[in-house]
């Protein structure tokens, strides 16, 4: 509805030559009574109509399809299953219990402070 209510304000506004979000309706929208903006505004109104969906059956069938669509969004997923790796949640979980890197141990290389300084990436805590 927006769509059509922008595409007979650029027309109105713009000319024939602007881009149009629904060229193939064009022709079916109503035409501005004047370059005013109320007329503007009425017409792109009048488009925005006639592109409202159908609320009858139409609906029903939308409301339905729209339940089916979300209950697919919100399914679960089996990582484990689908990737046939068995301890997956187990080694993400171990691998937040790793403790940082020392890096004290080892001296670093000898272009690192100049990249990134004296302090090392650990030294702040």
């Amino acid at each position: 509805m927006a769509a059509a209510a922008y595409d007979v304000a650029a027309l109105a506004l713009k000319g024939g030559q602007v881009p149009l979000n629904l060229p193939d309706h064009a022709a079916s929208f109503p035409i501005p009574a004047s370059s005013s903006p109320p007329d503007i505004r009425r017409a792109a109104a009048g488009a925005a109509e006639l592109m409202r969906p159908k609320e009858a059956a139409a609906g029903e069938e939308t409301a339905a399809e729209d339940a089916k669509m979300v209950s697919e969004m919100h399914a679960y997923v089996d990582e484990e299953e689908l990737f046939y790796m068995p301890n997956l949640l187990v080694d993400m979980a171990e691998g937040m219990l790793v403790s940082p890197p020392r890096l004290e141990t080892s001296p670093p290389p000898e272009e690192w402070p100049e990249i990134f300084g004296s302090d090392g990436l650990w030294s702040h805590f």
